[in-house]
């Protein structure tokens, strides 16, 4: 069997997802993957996402949003667009972002349709900052003008 002929192997046959392909022949030889860093328990990743979705919005805005559009009758069409859009998207973003080892803004690369969705939430993300900012610092304000 000749050099060229070979099939790549593994640079380590143990832990084949931590290391790339290591060819044989010297021109096409691959560096390893740097290490990637790993959730030490599923927990501390569930965590993480939760403390992702659940902000500011969730606790101040939403019981208003509630009042303003028909109290509890708001709540039938809202845990609907849930359960049938929200929640299958954030969880295909996140698997398709493990996947393709990605963040948010490449995940919708995957089409070239769908390639503008990262941007506009890194984009709708930030303008969401901005709000929440503008409101935590007429919190603050008023707290010490009534406590000075």
């Amino acid at each position: 069997m000749t050099e060229a002929s070979r099939e790549p192997e593994l640079a380590d046959p143990e832990n084949p997802d931590k290391t790339a392909l290591n060819l044989t022949s010297a021109s096409n030889k691959m560096k390893p993957l740097p290490e990637r860093g790993t959730w030490s328990t599923k927990l501390d990743f569930i965590l993480s996402v939760v403390g992702l979705a659940i902000g500011l919005g969730n606790v101040w805005r939403f019981p208003y949003l509630c009042y303003k559009n028909g109290g509890g009758a708001f709540l039938i069409p809202y845990f609907l667009t849930l359960v049938l859009a929200g929640i299958p998207m954030f969880f295909m973003e996140l698997a398709l972002g493990q996947m393709l080892t990605v963040g948010g803004l490449g995940v919708f690369k995957i089409a070239p349709l769908f390639k503008g969705i990262g941007y506009a939430a890194a984009v709708m993300s930030c303008w969401m900052n901005v709000y929440y900012i503008v409101i935590l610092a007429w919190a603050i304000f008023y707290f010490f003008m009534f406590h000075a």
